[in-house]
């Protein structure tokens, strides 16, 4: 039996799990596959990108759980800079992002 890696949520609203990429939802399994592409190509993963990718328009607010959850998790990590004009956020690959897929993540 392996160990898992726990993790907890800043937030006490937040209801997301993660921890089993077998009932991956909707919109975990498409924001995974966007923060990938984007690596790949070498691309900064937005949300604003990312919802442009699914065909919805974006507004601040949509889903701030979901991305707040999965940060938390460190699925994903969180990057931030001034770009001269406005702070730009961008995601990455976590350090729990194979953990996750491999199915050894699990919130306390």
């Amino acid at each position: 039996m392996t160990n898992k890696v726990k993790w907890k949520p800043n937030s006490w609203v937040s209801r997301y799990q993660f921890n089993n990429p077998d009932r991956m939802g909707p919109l975990t399994k498409s924001f995974m596959k966007y923060v990938r592409s984007a690596e790949k190509y070498g691309i900064k993963a937005t949300k604003r990108g990312f919802y442009k990718i699914i065909g919805r328009k974006y507004t601040p607010g949509n889903n701030c759980t979901f991305f707040a959850s999965i940060k938390d998790a460190g699925i994903v990590e969180l990057h931030k800079e001034w770009n001269g004009s406005y702070t730009e956020s961008w995601y990455t690959k976590g350090p729990n992002w194979n953990n996750y897929l491999n199915g050894n993540l699990e919130r306390v």
